[in-house]
């Protein structure tokens, strides 16, 4: 019986790989190349944890326990595999609470999920549809007719058992050895990466999988925090952090409250504008007389404001800089932070407007983003999803009218923080409707075409602001939530990718001559680190906190000093002329000047990189022992 079992077990398995593989996906990435390096490693841990926990029940002579077993372990497979087409995002333990919420459950996409067309959702429900009822079926039979686990021998539970553990280590083995080059199969001419390399991907092998890659990431992220660490981490950080730190060695990325003299002299309200891809390159090709690209922002911005043409987001994609503007220190690829915000121990800027009125519009279900713990954390239920676009390409317009709704709710008698972010000029640039032109061909014409009709949208919301009483009184922040490769100049950017993600535009407008007077155009380099300082000011709040950047309002990065930024196990320093790249664990070191890329041997450039790399150590440490701020 145990070979039945594990014979069906492993058929499934394949089915579920191949359609993985093979079906469309929902923005058209492939996912043999996403997975590139990580499919052996998926592929080795799938059968190997299905032969060990086989082997497991078959000790215990378990046959209709192994089966319920698995009826829940494909299950969750499933659920996994297509978050994960869906998303493209890393997923944590906590996906099931995530995905499966009920504000995910009732959008209207969640059927793109599965398969991302009608085919694959019917192949996906109906193959879950199987596996429940023929594994119900299954137990019923071996109840009736009284089967038992095979009784001849035990080999076959020790065959499974050391042949699942070697399968499950081998990947291990491989990738501690560096193992690289790519192997081709003769006559099919198929080809076989052996590039292995970690990531929790898949749960397919939930207990082996998790337990390796958590196992060796405790070793690794369990960095001890020297003083020379700290001091390389302090060549990113503002003087007034490092003089305020509340325990340089416990808690190196945690601050008492601020001493500087805060530019606002009474609290402000904040409309925080999330553009999505709003790039920092194309935006200020507007400085050079090309406003006719987002004519209401320019509008704006000659009422008075701060345009730093040298912005860089936390990373790609919508999460990274999520959590870099949100928390105020860099996101890191090898820990997923939202996920796990609901249990570890992160304050939100938000969360520190506790005078503040705080609504929040989406265009998209925080689901999709991986963002929802710091929507339910930062907004309770004050947050709202525009409804269903009947006309193609009218997501912003509906969401604005929503905005618009929440603004016109907000009080005039104590300060708020309305959040808006924007979708058209998501990849691939299409989301605009007919009227305002064809969806050419040219990713780089569909891109400004769609930022037009946003722009056009936002303007809507500029307009009834300027309609109220207090608008004398309010900040608008507009920055995007990332960078996007669109032509052939962000395509350019050498390996490791990423920097073509990373330069957005930032901007922070208000019509009060108190506090910004003109039109100022700022060169210095800033980050989406700084804005929780910023608000900070804005709000006259003063309370200690873990966020790195500085308060644009009163201090500019000096010449000397980059962002600092992570992304797929990569660094990226953003300087105000320059930007420099390479990987955590890689020699080389790229140096970006005007978007053309060169290596670089330059002693300072390599001492930058060494600074990146420590520093990257110590969020890790911090990140892993949930230290970024003192347990209450």
């Amino acid at each position: 019986m145990i070979k039945v079992i594990t014979a069906v077990a492993l058929v499934i398995q394949g089915i579920m790989l191949l359609l993985f593989y093979t079906l469309p996906d929902p923005l058209g990435l492939s996912l043999s190349e996403m997975f590139a390096g990580k499919t052996l490693w998926q592929i080795f841990m799938a059968v190997g944890g299905i032969l060990t926990l086989s082997g497991i029940f078959g000790f215990l002579k378990a046959p209709r326990a192994l089966i319920v077993f698995y009826i829940f372990y494909f299950f969750l497979a499933i659920a996994d595999y297509e978050v994960f087409r869906f998303s493209h995002q890393r997923l944590s333990y906590s996906f099931i609470r995530t995905y499966f919420h009920l504000s995910n459950i009732t959008d209207p996409t969640t059927l793109s999920t599965l398969g991302g067309d009608g085919v694959g959702t019917v192949l996906w429900i109906s193959l879950l549809a199987f596996i429940v009822v023929g594994g119900i079926f299954a137990v019923v039979f071996i109840t009736m007719k009284k089967i038992k686990m095979d009784t001849c021998s035990k080999k076959i539970p020790i065959v499974f058992t050391s042949v699942g553990l070697g399968l499950s280590i081998v990947p291990l083995i491989l990738f501690l050895l560096g193992t690289r080059g790519i192997t081709v199969i003769p006559l099919v001419n198929a080809q076989i990466d052996w590039r292995f390399t970690l990531g929790k991907h898949t749960l397919t092998a939930p207990i082996l999988h998790i337990a390796a890659v958590e196992t060796f990431e405790h070793f690794r992220d369990n960095y001890t925090i020297t003083d020379e660490m700290i001091k390389d981490m302090d060549s990113f950080l503002p003087e007034d952090f490092i003089k305020n730190r509340l325990d340089k060695k416990e808690y190196p990325g945690y601050r008492r409250e601020t001493a500087l003299e805060y530019k606002a002299k009474k609290p402000y309200n904040v409309l925080f504008i999330f553009g999505e891809s709003f790039k920092g390159r194309l935006f200020n090709q507007m400085l050079d007389g090309d406003t006719l690209l987002a004519p209401s922002i320019w509008k704006l911005a000659q009422e008075g404001s701060l345009w730093f043409k040298n912005a860089f987001s936390g990373g790609y994609p919508t999460v990274r800089g999520t959590t870099s503007t949100f928390l105020g220190f860099p996101s890191h690829p090898n820990r997923d932070v939202p996920c796990f915000y609901a249990s570890n121990h992160f304050t939100g800027f938000p969360q520190l407007l506790t005078e503040y009125e705080r609504s929040y519009m989406t265009v998209s279900n925080p689901v999709f983003d991986h963002t929802l713990p710091f929507v339910e954390r930062f907004f309770g239920d004050n947050w709202v999803l525009p409804p269903t676009a009947v006309i193609p390409g009218s997501v912003d317009s509906l969401g604005m009218d929503e905005a618009i709704k929440l603004l016109d709710k907000m009080p005039t008698h104590k300060p708020w923080f309305l959040l808006a972010n924007t979708i058209a000029t998501h990849i691939p640039f299409k989301n605009f409707p007919e009227s305002y032109g064809e969806k050419s061909e040219d990713a780089m014409d569909r891109y400004r075409k769609a930022l037009f009709y946003t722009d056009k949208q936002l303007g809507r919301l500029f307009d009834r602001l300027s309609k109220r009483e207090d608008y004398e009184n309010t900040v608008v922040i507009i920055v995007g939530d990332h960078d996007t490769p669109v032509d052939s100049i962000d395509y350019a950017v050498p390996q490791p990718l990423g920097v073509a993600t990373t330069r957005v535009f930032l901007g922070i407008f208000s019509p009060d001559t108190n506090l910004i007077k003109g039109f100022n155009i700022r060169e210095d380099a800033a980050s989406q680190l700084d804005l929780g300082p910023t608000i900070l000011d804005l709000a006259q709040v003063r309370k200690p906190n873990h966020f790195w950047g500085l308060d644009l309002l009163t201090e500019e990065r000096p010449p000397h000093m980059p962002t600092l930024f992570y992304s797929q196990n990569a660094y990226y320093l953003g300087f105000r002329d320059h930007v420099l790249t390479g990987g955590l664990e890689t020699e080389d070191v790229y140096k970006g000047v005007n978007e053309t890329f060169s290596l670089s041997t330059d002693s300072l450039d390599l001492l930058w990189k060494k600074r990146a790399v420590e520093t990257s150590k110590v969020l890790r440490s911090l990140l892993r022992n949930d230290k970024m701020e003192p347990k209450n």
